[in-house]
């Protein structure tokens, strides 16, 4: 049997985060619970053998925390890394189907697998999986024999697009992304609000970002659009349609335009000159 680890990384989460570990943690053999907090944002720290704890009271990001963690759980022995964001949880039916898939598939050539996100699982009780290009980080499993030889994740990013980058660096090096159809993972995509539309004056619902993140979305496109110059150009080729998307509804419906138009020259300015990773410290 492989041995799993998991990591959930945290950043000020809401009441529903122990629930959702919950869900998945006693399935592997053992999770690190990463807190990007700046105090500690669980009122305790799990004390049972398999859960390690850790916060430093700085933001380190998705990055730098999942390389953290994938060396750390190299060292201890574990074949196999699931990495979990806070706000996603599994029913005992999927976890139970996706680890008893982890364990029959052959793993020689497949650098990562992952899971359903957009609807319901099919029917299928077989472990039925196909090619993917791109996995989100949360409900995704890294093979960490292939992980150095992959690289690692890409720390300039800080967040956004790390799971996609991991995904095309492994690829164009040979190795396999996929994907199990039937299994399925809540997610929760972001806030999503209600605003009039302009062509019809109906209500319609829109995912708004806050400026802060459309900034490292607008840059970080731009990092991994010539990181991977020549791979990958109908994927990339969407990512730029749904980024302007975002920010055409950040600007049409939310409500700091002046700060998001900033920030957004901010991460074309800072992309141009490598001021990458964390923006704050930039």
């Amino acid at each position: 049997m492989a041995k799993i680890a998991g990591i959930v990384i945290i950043y000020n989460p809401d009441e529903d985060v122990v629930q959702n570990i919950q869900t998945y943690s006693s399935h592997i053999n053992k999770l690190y619970i990463a807190d990007n907090s700046s105090i500690p944002a669980l009122d305790y720290k799990y004390s049972a053998a398999n859960f390690e704890y850790i916060h430093d009271s700085h933001n380190h990001g998705i990055a730098k925390r999942l390389n953290q963690v994938a060396k750390l759980a190299m060292l201890e022995g574990f074949d196999f890394l699931l990495t979990m964001d806070q706000d996603s949880a599994f029913t005992d039916s999927d976890i139970e189907k996706y680890i008893s898939c982890i364990n029959e598939i052959s793993w020689a050539n497949v650098a990562m697998v992952g899971v359903n996100i957009d609807s319901k699982n099919s029917a299928s009780s077989t472990c039925t999986f196909k090619d993917s290009v791109e996995l989100i980080t949360s409900g995704s499993i890294v093979n960490l024999h292939l992980y150095r030889l992959i690289g690692g994740f890409d720390e300039n990013l800080f967040i956004d697009e790390v799971d996609h980058d991991y995904c095309y660096s492994s690829i164009k090096l040979g190795y396999r992304i996929v994907k199990f159809d039937h299994i399925h993972m809540h997610h929760k995509l972001g806030k999503t609000s209600y605003h009039k539309s302009l062509l019809n004056l109906n209500k319609t619902p829109r995912v708004l970002h806050s400026p802060s993140r459309l900034y490292y979305m607008t840059r970080n496109h731009l990092y991994i659009c010539n990181k991977h110059k020549g791979f990958f150009k109908d994927e990339l080729a969407l990512k730029r349609n749904e980024l302007l998307n975002r920010i055409k509804n950040n600007l049409l419906y939310g409500k700091r335009k002046f700060l998001t138009i900033r920030l957004i020259m901010k991460g074309i300015i800072d992309y141009k000159k490598n001021a990458m990773g964390n923006y704050l410290t930039s």
